[in-house]
């Protein structure tokens, strides 16, 4: 993307700053997009569900994590500001943005208290006891195919 102000030239006296220098353009990108719908994997196990929930950037003061009414709720917000001045201390450049994300997912009638979680480096790891319909739930026979 082509800058919206013009670079210094060697015979002017004064310059004007890039609008979007570096990365920054990236990053601000990276913070709105990329952590509005984490990534979320879900596995099963013998008597309970692991959800690892990516959610880089993020601070553990920032995730929530509730159960109610057989759903489980995983939310985050994230504020980011940005600023450039230049010598003179007035501002050539200031950007906020803000971004949040609510992820839901039915796991049934449980115990809340057996819900287990951690937070570490930007990945949330749940784990979620299986409901009492799951537990008891017949899985068909797998039929072999010639």
């Amino acid at each position: 993307m082509a800058n919206l102000f013009p670079k210094k030239r060697s015979t002017d006296k004064m310059s004007f700053p890039t609008l979007f220098e570096g990365s920054q353009l990236d990053d601000l990108f990276d913070f709105s997009f990329k952590n509005t719908f984490p990534k979320v994997d879900v596995k099963e196990k013998n008597n309970h569900y692991e959800i690892k929930a990516d959610l880089p950037g993020f601070d553990k003061d920032q995730v929530i994590v509730e159960y109610e009414d057989g759903y489980l709720t995983i939310k985050g917000e994230q504020e980011h500001s940005s600023e450039t001045k230049d010598e003179n201390e007035h501002f050539v450049r200031k950007e906020r943005t803000y971004g949040s994300f609510q992820r839901s997912f039915y796991v049934g009638e449980i115990d809340d208290n057996d819900i287990k979680g951690k937070f570490k480096n930007g990945l949330l790891t749940l784990e979620v006891p299986k409901s009492k319909e799951d537990e008891h739930q017949q899985h068909g026979k797998r039929i072999s195919l010639d």
